[in-house]
């Protein structure tokens, strides 16, 4: 469900990265055993171990809290638009719908931000290291079934988090085993210092306090600068437009399925992070085609222009009839005269039903818009 590790194209389930990981499997059971052989009289590598232990730790805490911010802060699955609340379940991947699901509530977005962040806020303190990597594993098991079950391209990723959690647990297995099965007191866990030498040990505590506390501070003041905030302005010609009449140089088309000409609805929805704000017309064949706008208010005029290009403008006079969008103008070398009815996307059952105490009976069911 988490989003992909950098530089991965947009994916982490490539071949390359099903290949790497085998490798990397490959290279380490073949190493671990030539080092056991080679190395068989050492008693243990304590010493080492704890290097690698904390490393682990610090990793997963790091990951933890990337994730856990951009859904505290609703970023990660953005907020539900209008093109995706047109489309029906059998035009959405598996993925989709995941991410819809997620859009639609924020309150579960950010429970879900909230306990992996608690989960690495827990892991960086020892007395709390054992419960928050428990917690750490039950959240990033979540997260592995939500990206099994959905297709999402992030299994490998997740299933090596949910895993670290697991063995950063299992250091404390004794003491675990103790209270949950053999019912038994159990004392605490004894943690040397990585060093003989006290300074070096609060230098070692220095470094992880700065390099940890930057950490959470960049991804802090990172989700808070893209928090999407529901109350931001909406275009003049936001919402969903039925074109009721369509003429195209003096002659109206009738609305066929089969049209690939005539305009089935356009629409027009908030930009995410203040991005490109586009103007989408759907097409009878209820294809989608996307177009860079710009509305000048007091002109009353939209200009579009097809994304990549720097030659083609179009403008189109507008004006709203009792509540309803009117379109005039020449489209790519076309006279086009649109009229439309008015559809407000806030009264889509998606987003009006909100939250209820009581239910007499379940509300289980479909509202078409229209």
């Amino acid at each position: 469900m988490d989003q992909f590790p950098p530089g991965n194209g947009g994916s982490g389930d490539r071949t390359q990265d099903w290949v790497q990981i085998f490798t990397v499997v490959l290279i380490s059971i073949i190493g671990g055993t030539l080092w056991s052989v080679l190395d068989r009289k050492r008693r243990n590598y304590a010493k080492l171990w704890r290097w690698f232990h904390i490393v682990l730790v610090y990793n997963l805490a790091y990951w933890l809290f990337v994730y856990g911010f951009i859904k505290a802060f609703g970023e990660q699955f953005g907020n539900i638009g209008i093109a995706r609340m047109l489309e029906t379940y059998g035009e959405s991947s598996p993925m989709r719908i995941l991410w819809t699901f997620m859009s639609v509530s924020e309150p579960y977005e950010q429970f879900s931000g909230w306990s992996e962040t608690i989960a690495g806020l827990l892991l960086l303190f020892r007395r709390t290291r054992t419960l928050g990597a428990l917690a750490a594993a039950g959240v990033m098991l979540n997260v592995f079934t939500m990206n099994m079950t959905y297709d999402v391209p992030v299994k490998l990723f997740s299933f090596r988090l949910m895993l670290q959690g697991i063995y950063i647990a299992l250091a404390d297995r004794q003491r675990l085993l103790a209270i949950f099965l053999k019912n038994r007191p159990v004392g605490a866990i004894n943690w040397p210092p990585f060093f003989r030498v006290a300074w070096k040990n609060r230098l070692l505590l220095v470094i992880q306090i700065v390099l940890m506390g930057s950490i959470i501070i960049d991804q802090y003041i990172g989700s808070v600068q893209y928090e999407i905030d529901p109350n931001q302005p909406r275009p003049a010609l936001y919402g969903i437009h039925d074109v009721e009449q369509f003429i195209i140089n003096g002659d109206t088309l009738a609305p066929l399925t089969t049209d690939t000409i005539r305009w089935s609805k356009a629409f027009m929805d908030v930009p995410f992070f203040g991005g490109t704000q586009y103007f989408v017309i759907k097409r009878m064949n209820n294809r989608n085609r996307y177009m860079i706008a710009e509305i000048d208010s007091v002109a009353k005029q939209l200009r579009l222009k097809p994304p990549g290009d720097t030659v083609n403008v179009y403008n189109l006079d507008y004006q709203w009839i009792d509540g309803n969008l009117s379109l005039d103008g020449v489209f790519e070398g076309d006279t086009l005269q649109i009229e439309t009815k008015y559809f407000n996307p806030d009264d889509f059952i998606l987003k009006s039903r909100g939250f209820n105490w009581i239910n007499e009976v379940p509300y289980n069911r479909g509202v078409p818009y229209r």
